[in-house]
């Protein structure tokens, strides 16, 4: 009995002995494969940055098969013409053979005839500038008022003058129907200090708009007939009224007191003298 332990320490000691080597060897093989691992992700990096550095030949074109291309595009056409229409081009310029004015009480008739208009409008141009662009709008309102007298509509041509957006605060418009059919508007820019008129004619010609000007204003141009003529005019920016125009020998433009501003008034000029210059 007293030998039992000492059977049981030297089985122990044997079997240690013998699967001591076999745990190393498994150790051992474990580290093997991660060190297999590690050599494999360096060199797969190794690999991709020289191949990412390394200039490649230029391969030569390939020629495409294109009647698939040809059938697609014949499929794609008419759903793109539907969707971009092409252009149609700018309707020619009429040659303008009658100028109409249109009279203050005329402004109902003319609005009635030419409500579905959608207009397009022609200020200075930026480009080849002409006399259209450069003169002085109180010299061709003079020039206006010697062609077609009055303006159709002025700044006080209105049930009131207060509360007004300032773009409607407009010193003068003159309306004309053209060729009997087609509308056309003349407008000041910006009162008797600017330059230049504001031309608005429908939508479809806008495209041509410096031309139809340009033929519209020759008349105009050409002669150099002006009238006297006075009007009211606001400046928004200071709120100040004025008369302004021009008396036959001069041009004047005077600030006046807001009372004597009537809405549905126009001034009266206090002298009229003729006058042919330019």
């Amino acid at each position: 009995m007293k030998k039992k332990p000492e059977v049981a320490a030297a089985l122990a000691f044997l079997l240690a002995a013998v699967l001591a080597p076999d745990a190393r060897a498994q150790q051992e093989r474990s580290e093997d494969a991660n060190l297999g691992r590690l050599y494999r992700r360096a060199r797969i990096d190794a690999l991709a940055e020289r191949f990412a550095r390394r200039r490649l030949a230029p391969m030569p074109p390939v020629r495409l098969r294109t009647p698939r291309l040809d059938s697609l595009r014949a499929w794609v056409a008419p759903a793109t013409t539907r969707e971009h229409p092409e252009k149609s081009p700018a309707p020619p310029v009429p040659r303008i053979r009658e100028r109409r004015a249109v009279l203050p009480l005329g402004r109902p008739v003319f609005k009635r005839r030419f409500a579905g208009v959608d207009w397009a409008y022609l200020g200075r141009t930026t480009g080849r500038r002409t006399v259209l662009d450069t003169m002085q709008t109180r010299r061709l309102r003079a020039r206006l008022q010697g062609h077609y007298g009055d303006p159709t509509r002025t700044v006080v041509d209105a049930d009131t003058l207060e509360g007004r957006p300032a773009s409607e605060y407009v010193q003068f418009e003159y309306w004309f129907v053209a060729n009997d059919s087609i509308p056309l508007k003349v407008v000041d820019p910006g009162g008797p200090f600017d330059r230049g008129l504001v031309f608005s004619a429908p939508a479809r010609y806008r495209e041509r708009l410096a031309e139809l000007r340009a033929d519209f204003f020759a008349p105009l141009i050409a002669a150099r007939l002006r009238a006297p003529y006075v009007d009211y005019y606001y400046d928004t920016a200071s709120g100040t009224w004025y008369r302004t125009g021009f008396d036959g020998r001069r041009f004047f433009t005077e600030p006046v007191d807001r009372s004597d501003v009537v809405p549905g008034r126009r001034p009266a000029l206090r002298r009229e003298r003729s006058d042919a210059g330019p």
